[in-house]
């Protein structure tokens, strides 16, 4: 599951994005993984965290989906690539 948000502050001149994802590990654990930083600008930061059960993990999904959306950020349709 992924999902990606963006954030316009025309009044500051800041362009922000986040891209939020869950996805099972070759061990059968999950990972949420958080990546966000400036548009179009060198910087950002991703993290990771690891959990054993899937309920727990969509539950930690759920919770940053949610906080990105009360702080301005719009979901953005993700395209993801064929290979």
């Amino acid at each position: 599951m992924h999902i990606r948000f963006e954030k316009y502050d025309h009044t500051e001149g800041k362009h922000r994005y986040c891209q939020l994802s869950l996805t099972p590990t070759l061990f059968g654990d999950w990972c949420v993984e958080r990546v966000s930083g400036p548009l179009n600008a060198p910087g950002g930061v991703q993290k990771r965290a690891y959990f054993a059960a899937q309920a727990e993990a969509l539950a930690i999904f759920e919770r940053f989906r949610d906080r990105q959306m009360k702080r301005g950020y719009a979901p953005i349709p993700v395209q993801l690539g064929l290979l």
